[in-house]
């Protein structure tokens, strides 16, 4: 059975870390957000067992610092494990992005109608559920673009 590596990376952490990519051009860092932001990204990293034995024995069972050995030794991996590095690095380069869109369009929103709803577990977008009728239409239709309307409690 492959290795499924799930990462689960705080945003706040994501954003001090630039994202690379396989064909190993640095991308740049993703816009900044307050470091009290709990929000997490998750990703799975597939076909990395060997790979991960091999070069990244001593990170133990922390998922982040195996994900990041992994990165670092990108040019030593196995087909099939670099590509799933691949996969997992853009994958949670747009879920950022969604955050991020999501975050600028609803910014005024949460302000007004959320403001001491602590982030985290789906509170904020659920404020926004509970408070639709006085939100704009841009926020609401952002989170429905991006997903995250399902997500809010």
């Amino acid at each position: 059975m492959p290795c499924r590596l799930t990462i689960r990376i705080p945003l706040s952490l994501l954003l001090l870390l630039p994202v690379y990519s396989l064909a190993g051009q640095p991308a740049g860092p993703l816009p900044g957000r307050s470091p009290e932001d709990d929000t997490v990204i998750t990703s799975a990293v597939r076909g990395c067992d060997v790979d991960i034995q091999k070069h990244c024995n001593g990170a133990g069972d922390k998922t982040l610092k195996v994900f990041m050995c992994l990165m670092a030794n990108e040019e030593n991996l196995n087909p099939a494990c670099r590509e799933g590095v691949l996969e997992a690095a853009v994958s949670i380069k747009a879920g950022s992005e969604s955050l991020d869109y999501s975050i600028n369009a609803c910014e005024k929103d949460v302000e007004a109608q959320c403001r001491g709803v602590q982030p985290g577990d789906g509170r904020i977008v659920g404020c926004i559920k509970t408070n639709e009728s006085r939100v704009s239409d841009e926020c609401i239709a952002a989170l429905k673009q991006t997903g995250l309307w399902e997500r809010g409690k």
